[in-house]
């Protein structure tokens, strides 16, 4: 592909990538708006394992914020009473995150409206497409990553 092609190729793709996003990102506000939270705070929730609590460095790094980010957002959510907190026992340094029965049943149902917009959404594209959008997928995921690492290194 010639540089010119790339360049055009590139700038198509990030406008559809762009309404995909917020498309996603307005389903998301919906689903979210039934339940009293805000997006940051139902991705939150969605990173939390349902049975198990985790460190909130744990939380900030699976999150990819930073540590004083992830104590605001998780004080939201103790407020809301859809998580707590406490101390480990063995080092009181730690903090750990767990859902409450609240928060985990918001999780749940935030989950399952997502997999059916998702759902919907996907049933307007023939099944034998389905292959082929996925191996688009890995494949940008695959390049966007490698220039990740390229970007970092520099």
């Amino acid at each position: 592909m010639n540089p010119d092609d790339v360049g055009a190729f590139a700038v198509r793709l990030q406008r559809l990538m762009y309404k995909l996003i917020k498309t996603y990102e307005q389903c998301d506000e919906m689903c979210l708006a039934q339940f009293g939270v805000t997006s940051a705070q139902g991705y939150t929730l969605l990173a939390l394992p349902d049975d198990a609590d985790v460190s909130m460095n744990e939380l900030s790094e699976s999150m990819g914020v930073a540590n004083s980010t992830m104590t605001r957002m998780v004080d939201q959510l103790v407020r809301k009473e859809l998580v707590y907190r406490r101390h480990d026992e063995e080092d009181r340094r730690v903090v750990r995150v767990e859902l409450t029965a609240q928060g985990l049943e918001v999780r749940q149902t935030l989950a399952k409206a997502q997999q059916e917009f998702l759902q919907e959404g996907l049933r307007e594209i023939p099944a034998q497409e389905h292959a082929a959008i996925l191996q688009a997928f890995e494949t940008l995921t695959k390049s966007f990553a490698k220039c990740l690492e390229v970007c970092g290194s520099n």
